[in-house]
């Protein structure tokens, strides 16, 4: 049995790909034979502008799907042979081990979710815990959370609005579909194209964002008590000041949830009544340790609701095998919408 990877030699080379060994998983941790991987914006940006540090050479790609192939020490929630997904520790963890663009790869065993007889194409789609991170981690927006069937909001959340910028990401088509499950009301952008996905996820409200009216539709919706830019560009956060700083009218308080620095995206300021927020999040922090047991525990909210269809997103578009991994980062990196780019090590 061998290895097969898709590597990042130095900072910003072009992807080959060539056998690489199989790493034995360590304590509380499993060996993953990989049938799909998906590849994130995160991962083009690493691949391309360098914007996170990692160990050379490099294997990108999260989340992964699979098979488990060999259990670590002290390992109890999943059993060899069980059909999972999970995501990958590389930005992490940082090392070539960890990553998802290969043929097996090591992940956290508390972040493994059984996905039953779901395609394993299907479940590196719906496989990301960053968009319930997002809506409902302790650090980010912490939303009230979404339950089996739908929430009830309780009384101090009735009504509440979000608006999800990028709805047509796969960032944004999860958490549009978190955010209708917890039972907020949803407003959100994307291509007009798109709208009729926004509208199958849930979205209440849907929007061009391209179209100049697009700022005043918006504001005639306030009030909206939380903004998060799923696709954190400096056009995009551009655009979400652009609402809340109406010319001659006093500036709409707001804290805005974003996946990059404010420096990183471009924009060094903004203006007073306004706050941004970077969004890390850890399912290791103690902070988080009941979120992880909601979301990430055994039979927990995300593996229930994959396994149900309750959550959905973008479809995938498979490109093929790791002879594919350069077309896909190049396409993540020219931006996608719609579709989640998917990559299957063994074909």
């Amino acid at each position: 049995m061998s290895n097969r990877a898709a590597f990042i030699e130095t900072e910003k080379s072009s992807v080959t790909v060539h056998d690489g060994e199989i790493v034995q998983p360590g304590q509380g941790e499993v060996l993953i034979k990989v049938q799909a991987c998906a590849i994130q914006p995160a991962d083009a940006k690493v691949a391309k502008q360098a914007i996170m540090p990692v160990e050379y050479p490099a294997i990108l790609g999260s989340p992964v799907a699979g098979t488990v192939e060999v259990v670590g020490a002290g390992v109890t929630k999943v059993f060899v042979g069980q059909r999972v997904v999970c995501g990958t520790k590389i930005f992490t963890h940082k090392k070539a081990r960890y990553g998802g663009l290969q043929r097996f790869t090591v992940v956290d065993e508390s972040e493994i979710l059984g996905i039953g007889e779901l395609d394993f194409t299907k479940a590196v789609t719906l496989g990301s815990y960053t968009p319930p991170g997002a809506l409902f981690g302790n650090s980010a927006l912490n939303l009230h959370w979404p339950t089996i069937p739908a929430s009830t909001l309780p009384a101090s959340e009735q009504k509440r609005k979000i608006l999800i910028w990028g709805g047509s990401s796969a960032m944004g088509s999860l958490s549009i579909s978190y955010a209708k499950q917890a039972g907020y009301t949803v407003i959100s952008t994307s291509s007009k194209h798109n709208f009729n996905l926004l509208r199958s996820l849930g979205a209440d409200h849907v929007f061009d964002h391209s179209d100049p009216a697009t700022v005043d539709a918006i504001r005639d919706l306030f009030p909206i008590d939380y903004w998060f830019d799923t696709i954190s560009i400096k056009p995009t956060v551009s655009r979400i000041l652009d609402i809340l700083t109406p010319e001659g009218k006093p500036v709409t308080k707001a804290n805005i949830l974003l996946l990059l620095p404010l420096a990183w995206v471009g924009i060094d300021s903004v203006p007073e009544g306004i706050t941004t927020h970077f969004h890390r999040f850890s399912t290791h922090s103690p902070e988080n340790a009941e979120w992880r047991k909601h979301f990430l525990g055994p039979n927990g909210f995300m593996e229930q609701a994959i396994k149900s269809g309750v959550i959905r997103g973008v479809p995938p578009e498979v490109l093929g095998g790791l002879d594919k991994v350069e077309a896909g980062i190049n396409a993540v990196h020219s931006g996608v919408s719609g579709k989640k780019i998917v990559i299957e090590p063994w074909a």
